[in-house]
């Protein structure tokens, strides 16, 4: 689906107060507002433009878990398709998030609204903690109870409220599988609360973080050696790529990847070559667990046979490891050091034998005619 948040535009929104569960009465009766908000264009301006921002940062593409018990997607699908309104639709996702909610979950306010996305009705639900002490502004139209919609714009922007969640679902996410979306979780680094995605929207992630990651390892390394000819190039792109993945941030952007370390030349080739490995074109969670101990070293291989070994901080220091470029096609490799060892060498897989040069010598087994030097 689309990621282009930028033409998001709320048409018109609810917003309910959701109170705290009490355990002595878990099914207390919520006074829900009855008619959409008063959305003045300063507001609706606002609002639009602080949820873009996040969603285009923070945004993550989500699914319905078949295995959930959660109604939400059932009320999503209906909305999208006409079978419910907007005020019906909220009401039954309030309910639906104070019951998913534990004793100890705080007051909050759930805004619903009816979205277009490229010009599709969508559906956006902004979930967010009330502080301590402000009180929801009840107000009435046209006798029927809503919510002070500036209130609530004001709580969002304020700087102490930085625990809300965001949803999203557009008509073109609906198939005959479930319906897909996007949702935003500012409480978590990295990763986003099981309340939010699981119990409350029945959903998960659609881009497990573990796979994407080693896809985007994989295909950003298969585009280097493809299409990068310059072997110093080459070299230096994969040292950014390895020290990206190894870098404490805990999410990848492909795009700003691009934008840092390639050249503008190679920027549109590479974003194209991870559409076609199904790696998405912004920010995912990362989860190196699996490609840990390939991180750690660069491996080196030249048309003759030889190849060379080498951590990743060696690589990048010329004091140990230099190539230069001969201007024929062909790179020259210096490397400075202490020789400790001479062995010989077994591809993974076969066998590593020092020979005693008193033994007799054997024959030779396979895997050990490729000899190679550790300096």
């Amino acid at each position: 689906m689309r990621t282009n948040f930028g033409d998001l535009v709320i048409e018109q929104a609810i917003v309910h107060v959701v109170p705290q569960r009490r355990r002595s009465d878990p099914t207390e009766e919520i006074p829900l507002s009855e008619t959409v908000c008063n959305l003045n264009d300063a507001v609706r301006t606002a609002l639009q433009a602080k949820l873009r921002g996040v969603l285009a940062a923070t945004g993550r593409e989500i699914e319905e878990d078949p295995e959930s018990k959660s109604s939400l997607p059932e009320y999503v699908h209906d909305f999208l398709t006409g079978e419910s309104d907007l005020v019906e639709v909220s009401a039954d996702m309030v309910h639906l998030l104070r019951n998913s909610q534990t004793g100890v979950s705080p007051a909050g306010l759930l805004l619903v609204a009816d979205a277009k996305l490229a010009g599709k009705r969508a559906l956006l639900l902004v979930k967010l903690e009330q502080e301590t002490g402000m009180q929801a502004k009840e107000t009435y139209s046209n006798g029927l109870r809503t919510f002070d919609m500036q209130y609530f714009a004001d709580l969002l922007f304020t700087e102490k409220s930085k625990v809300y969640k965001i949803a999203l679902f557009s008509e073109e996410g609906i198939s005959e599988e479930g319906i897909e979306g996007w949702a935003a979780d500012r409480q978590m680094t990295g990763k986003m609360a099981r309340f939010f995605l699981e119990r409350f929207l029945g959903c998960r992630q659609k881009s497990e973080p573990r796979e994407v990651t080693r896809r985007f390892h994989d295909a950003t390394t298969e585009w280097i050696n493809k299409y990068v000819t310059d072997p110093d190039v080459r070299i230096n792109y994969i040292m950014a790529t390895l020290a990206e993945l190894q870098s404490p941030v805990p999410v990848l952007d492909p795009t700003a990847f691009a934008q840092q370390h390639l050249d503008i030349t190679h920027r549109d080739d590479f974003t194209a070559y991870l559409h076609t490995a199904d790696v998405p074109d912004r920010a995912f969670d990362k989860d190196i667990e699996a490609l840990e101990t390939r991180l750690k070293n660069m491996r080196v291989a030249f048309a003759n046979g030889v190849f060379i070994v080498a951590p990743i901080d060696a690589m990048h220091d010329d004091e140990i490891v230099q190539l230069e470029d001969q201007g024929d096609g062909r790179t020259s490799v210096i490397i400075t050091g202490t020789v400790t060892t001479a062995a010989a060498y077994a591809p993974p897989g076969g066998r590593k034998r020092v020979v005693d040069k008193v033994a007799e010598e054997p024959s030779p087994q396979k895997g050990d005619d490729d000899d190679s030097l550790n300096a």
